[in-house]
This record gives C-alpha cells, structure tokens and sequence, in this order.
C-alpha cells in the first residue's frame, strides 16, 4: 500500500507541535493558551487541578493516533507477504527495544547536559551523536539489507559506548532512568498497539471492547486500595516500562479504526488520483475542511474557557452539518469520508461525555476524556487532509516530509540545528530576536520548525528515511 498523505499530514503538525512549544521561549505575557492547560503563566507552576486543553496539549496524541492509524497499512501489507504473529511479534519487540534505547540515549546525550564544556566543544559532542543516530536509524537508499542493518547496529553500539563515556570524559552521570519520556512511551505504544492490532484485525467489536476495558482500567486505578490501582503502579523495570503508560492505547487503538478504514478505501480504490464530481464537489469539500477545522476550534476555546454546554452544542450542530453536508457530495471518496466522519464524531462524542469525569479534561494527569477528545480532533485533521488531497490534490509536501521521516525530525532541533546554530553563531541572532517581545519568544520555535522542515525535506525526497 502507498503512503498516505494525510497520516503524514497530522504526525508532521504532532512533530512541527513539538519542537514550536520546546523551542520557544515561555514568557510571562504571553496568553495562556499558548501553554499546556496544567502551566499556565505567569508562574508556569504545574497546576494539576486546572481543567481545559491548548493547542499544546494536541501534539502528544495526534503522534499516537498518527502511529496507530499507521499500523494497519504496513501490517496489512506484511501480512499479504506471509508474516505470522510470531514474525509480528518478534519485529514490535525489536522495535520496542530499539526505541526504548534510543530514548535512554536521548535522555543522557542531550546538549543541555554538557555544561561543564564551551559552547562549541558541546556543540560538536552533541552532532557526532547525531551522526551515530543517523547511522542507527538511517536506511540508505540502493543498499541492500544485510550491509543497511550492519551499519543501523554499527550505529547503536557506537551510541552506548559514547554515552557510556559521558562519565569518565565530561563527569555526567549516565542512569537508565534518564530518558526521552515521549520516546519511551511511544516504544510501549510500538508493541503494545501492534499486538492489539493484531489480535483485534478481524474483528471491529473486539477491538472497541479492548479500548473499552483500557478506559475503564484507567478509572478504576484512581481508586484508592483497588487491584486496579495496584496493577496501574506495576512495572518489571520503572526506567523501561510502567503500566500506565497502557492508557494510551486508547488513542493508538482508536487510531488503527481511522487506519482499517483508509486501508480498505486504499484497497477497494476509492483513493485514488483523480476523481469525477458534479460542479457542487468542490465548494462541497471546501465547506467540509472548514467544518472540521471549527470543530477542532470549538474544542480548543470551548473547554479552554471551561463553556462546556456550548462546546457540547456546537460541537452538535457542526456534526450534523457535517453529516449533511457529505450527504449532498456526489464523488468517490465520499463514502471514505462519511465513515471516518463517524469515528471521528463517536470518538468527541464519548470524550464529551467524559469530561466532567476526573475533575474536567486535562493532559496532565491525562483524562479519559482527553484521550477520545483529542482522537475525535484528530480524525477531523484526517479528514480534512483527505477530502482537499483527493478533490483538489491539494498536499503541503514540504511538511508532510517531516511526518514521513518523523524521528530525523524529531531530532533535528535539538542534536544538527542548535548545534550548527551555536558553531556559526547564528544563535545569537535568534536569542537578539527572540528577546524583542512576548510574540517574538513565539518566533523562535516557529523559526526553529521552519529550519527542521528545511532539513528534513530534502533528506526525505532523497530517500534517507530513518527506520527503527
């Protein structure tokens, strides 16, 4: 199966998410929904009592339900060449493991942890990891396996030896426990959403049944003396895995209902390059990307503001046009859109409900109804994406590139561009610039995703995808 454009549309604004909101300078004067919903200024104190989302707050699970939404298509596609779930399996642990480590390293290899050096001794410490990143996950294009995986594992044991000399060079103490937690999270998120896929891909109702159970799981573990809560704290090894972190299947889960969807519209040729329509299909799907856009918008001022009815009722009539609407549509990819449409509004719908719950909708702790809220927000995007592409071909490739090769991106802000930043001093400029105002501390991670999407586009096209 093709790539899927739209897939890479929502994980490239999770990954362009990212490095904006860890890249720009968190001033007192900016408006507080500029912040996750749990810090807000001007004291930035984690807060965990205070209810509500940011745009922030969105970029966490439209990577997990990008990833879940991913793993039908390349699963699928192994299962037709004759994998089993041994294969299955054996492939999500690796993965796992692999992204476990790559986590670990990050955690203690940062550049911020090189105090003790100048400037530009942490700054070439900090690209030689890069280099040896790039050589773990690097797939180079023309190689054939065998020589590709000797130079992946070639990378990865040159990793741990660098980092295990961190001690001794720089006098940095180097602990399992240190770790990248968005990294970690998403290795778990790796196998366990690959097995619960795998388990659940012939039956629909399993799967909803096993995200159900998850979500009850998560709630019962609030109760204090419960075998619920006690299993939430389990963890064979607190610095590789914890329980909890099973909470967020319910988003990868959710996801892979999203990716089943376009897997058999992909199959059954309903996505494909050039579509016939009547002269209404066009102001039609227009209409419809806007729709979700304010949908996605009421969600995000409505329960930032805390006017939950209002946010039920909009949401409610912006649904239901919706569904109006696409019944008026007379093109191909109609019937894809309508069912992603009822996910999408299933999944707002059960978040909706469960907001009152736990004290209101938070990221931190996370909420259940978080978890469907943000899933419901992140069809919408897939939709959206989707009905532009397939209408009008419409693609933003420059950004989709960051979402195809997601952990060059990830990485590029932190380990190849601060790094050259600080060498040819171009940081200086960017700290003048970012010191103007309350808006152009905001300019610096929006200068910051401007320079990764301009790294990273021309490593994609040219085929150097990294792979774990």
């Amino acid at each position: 199966m093709k790539r899927v454009a739209a897939i890479d549309f929502l994980r490239a604004l999770a990954i362009i998410g990212m490095v904006i909101s860890g890249q720009m300078i968190w001033h007192a004067e900016l408006p507080a929904w500029m912040f996750h919903g749990q810090l807000p200024p001007p004291t930035f104190a984690f807060n965990p009592a205070v209810p509500g989302i940011t745009w922030v707050d969105l970029v966490f699970p439209f990577f997990l339900f990008s990833m879940g939404a991913a793993m039908p298509l390349a699963l699928r596609r192994r299962e037709q060449k004759g994998a089993g779930w041994m294969q299955i399996a054996l492939s999500a642990l690796h993965r796992f493991l692999w992204l476990a480590s790559f986590a670990i390293i990050l955690g203690n290899t940062r550049m911020g942890r090189l105090t003790e050096l100048a400037p530009w001794a942490a700054a070439l410490m900090t690209l030689l990891v890069w280099g040896l990143f790039f050589a773990m996950f690097v797939r180079i294009p023309g190689w054939e396996a065998k020589r590709n995986s000797m130079l992946n594992w070639a990378g990865f044991v040159a990793l741990i030896a660098l980092t295990m000399l961190y001690k001794p060079l720089f006098g940095i103490e180097v602990s399992l426990h240190q770790s990248d937690i968005i990294i970690l999270i998403l290795a778990s998120m790796a196998l366990f959403g690959t097995l619960g896929w795998w388990f659940t891909r012939n039956s629909l109702v399993m799967r909803i049944v096993l995200i159900c159970g998850v979500a009850l799981l998560k709630l019962s573990s609030s109760v204090e003396g419960s075998w619920c809560a006690w299993l939430w704290q389990q963890t064979p090894a607190e610095w590789l895995f914890r329980f909890e972190f099973m909470k967020y299947l319910c988003l990868v889960l959710s996801g892979t209902i999203a990716g089943d969807v376009i897997g058999q519209a992909l199959k059954s040729g309903e996505i494909a390059e050039k579509k016939e329509g009547d002269s209404w299909s066009g102001p039609l799907t227009i209409a419809l990307a806007l729709l979700m856009c304010a949908l996605i918008i009421t969600q995000l001022w409505g329960l930032f503001v805390r006017q939950v009815g209002q946010t039920v009722l909009l949401s409610a009539l912006l649904g239901c046009g919706s569904y109006l609407l696409l019944g008026r549509l007379n093109t191909a990819e109609k019937p894809l859109l309508k069912r992603l449409l009822s996910i999408g509004m299933v999944l707002l719908i059960l978040g909706l409900l469960a907001e009152p719950l736990e004290g209101g909708i938070k990221k931190d702790h996370a909420t259940i109804s978080y978890f469907f809220v943000t899933g419901g927000m992140a069809t919408f995007v897939l939709i959206a994406a989707l009905a532009l592409e397939l209408r009008f071909g419409i693609r933003f490739k420059a950004l989709e590139a960051c979402g195809a090769n997601p952990m060059f991106a990830y990485t590029a802000s932190s380990y190849l561009i601060t790094p050259i930043a600080v060498l040819t001093t171009l940081s200086s400029a960017i700290e003048w610039f970012a010191g103007l105002g309350p808006w152009y501390a905001f300019g610096r991670g929006v200068i910051f995703a401007l320079l990764v999407i301009a790294v990273t586009w021309p490593m994609t096209r040219k085929n150097y995808y990294w792979k774990s």
